[in-house]
């Protein structure tokens, strides 16, 4: 029976007055495991993807390796992992099997020599073929992708096995290591795959407490293949969509339709909710409360297969002046902290392209950021440069701004 999950929307305000046009709406949709579920650990299926190309020489290289050694070392004897090294060429290190044989996997991963250039679409396949070899429903079938480079003319491709990923329900989990690696792709491929956004290893050693996180996201999985769809009634129009939790991730046009929103939550986590906020266009309505969407959670459960659950978001619509302290201060905390990340990813995106900011960001939006963010972003506006290494902290911090609040 369902009750896996449950699923909760909140508006921005329940009570909004009459104007005689349309109106902006907000609606914050939350998708939570329930206590019932949160003991059970499902076997995992991990493929570690990992670069080895000449730049990861030194720190890089030792630091991974001591981590990949980590993960392997804290798998159950029936989960499964496989390691695939690229460069400008590909190997498997480890062919998929039982993580049982602790010892002799540490070996072979300690093989690994850097060399060579990055095609990480060479990679990316190789590990996709790995992991279907043991996929399956009642499994956490993941990819950790690791690179520290750009990758030659193959973003293409990259994207292309990132859908056919998540189509296969695995999803891709991106570790970019150092300051030279493109961000924008490692971020496309885990969207793409209903993975993750790339998560920044700043400094080698680092990389041991990431992965780590890694193997414990896995472990916590709940449910998988978590849809949402948010239907809306004839007079609501859907303006944008953006993940807010765990990390703020903005959801792409073709996300929304005339009639309903799809967001891809994939696996679900005990302690760790889903969340969207969606921003809506509301026709003018009369006095009456009306339904303004309806969400919908579809879901896996290991062994009983798919399940829904539904939650609507009403708004009463009043003749009477509403005052501003009605509005719920949840869905608006989201709804700042979503324009703070969409307009520190603009300046980013301007800086990266053009060297130079002319993008303004006022005290609303700064005065959410830490003081080491806001430095940054004052230095550029002021016509100063950053590192590369700047910009992916700004970029990886401003996505976590949601996490604070939840916490």
């Amino acid at each position: 029976m369902p009750g896996e999950v449950s699923l909760n929307c909140q508006v921005g305000r329940e009570r909004m007055s009459i104007t005689g046009g349309s109106q902006v709406a907000y609606v914050l949709v939350e998708a939570r495991p329930s206590a019932a579920v949160t003991q059970t650990r499902m076997p995992l299926n991990f493929a570690l993807v990992l670069d080895h190309s000449g730049s990861m020489k030194g720190a890089k290289l030792q630091s991974v390796k001591e981590a990949v050694k980590l993960v392997i070392n804290h798998m159950a004897p029936n989960d499964i992992v496989s390691v695939i090294i690229f460069d400008d060429n590909v190997r498997v290190i480890v062919p998929a099997q039982p993580a049982s044989d602790k010892m002799g996997l540490g070996g072979a991963v300690d093989s690994i020599r850097e060399g060579g250039g990055t095609a990480m679409s060479l990679g990316m396949s190789v590990g996709l073929t790995e992991l279907r070899k043991h996929a399956s429903p009642t499994m956490v079938n993941r990819m950790i992708l690791l690179t520290d480079g750009v990758t030659y003319g193959d973003a293409d491709r990259c994207r292309r096995i990132a859908d056919d990923a998540g189509a296969s329900g695995i999803g891709i989990y991106p570790l970019g290591i150092g300051a030279d690696w493109d961000e924008d792709l490692l971020d496309n491929i885990g969207q793409r795959s209903s993975g993750m956004p790339a998560e920044f290893i700043k400094r080698p050693e680092d990389a041991l407490g990431l992965f780590q996180r890694q193997l414990q996201s896995a472990e916590a999985v709940t449910v998988r293949n978590a849809q949402l769809t948010i239907r809306l009634p004839a007079g609501v129009t859907p303006k944008k969509s953006v993940k807010v939790l765990p990390i703020i991730t903005e959801q792409s046009q073709n996300t929304l339709s005339d009639r309903q929103v799809m967001v891809s939550l994939g696996d679900l986590e005990r302690d760790t909710p889903q969340a969207a906020l969606l921003e809506l266009l509301v026709e003018a309505k009369p006095a009456g409360t009306f339904r303004i969407a309806q969400a919908e959670l579809s879901y896996d459960v290991p062994g009983r297969g798919e399940e829904k659950v539904r939650s609507d978001a009403v708004v009463t619509f009043t003749n009477e002046t509403v005052p501003p302290e009605e509005a719920n201060p949840v869905v608006l905390n989201f709804v700042e902290k979503a324009n703070a990340h969409r307009l520190v990813t603009k300046v980013l995106d301007e800086y990266k392209k053009t060297g130079k900011v002319t993008t303004r960001l006022n005290p609303n939006v700064t005065r959410i950021l830490d003081p080491e963010t806001q430095r940054l972003l004052d230095q550029v506006s002021a016509g100063g440069t950053i590192s590369a290494e700047d910009v992916k902290s700004i970029g990886n911090k401003t996505r976590k701004l949601t996490q604070r609040f939840d916490d």
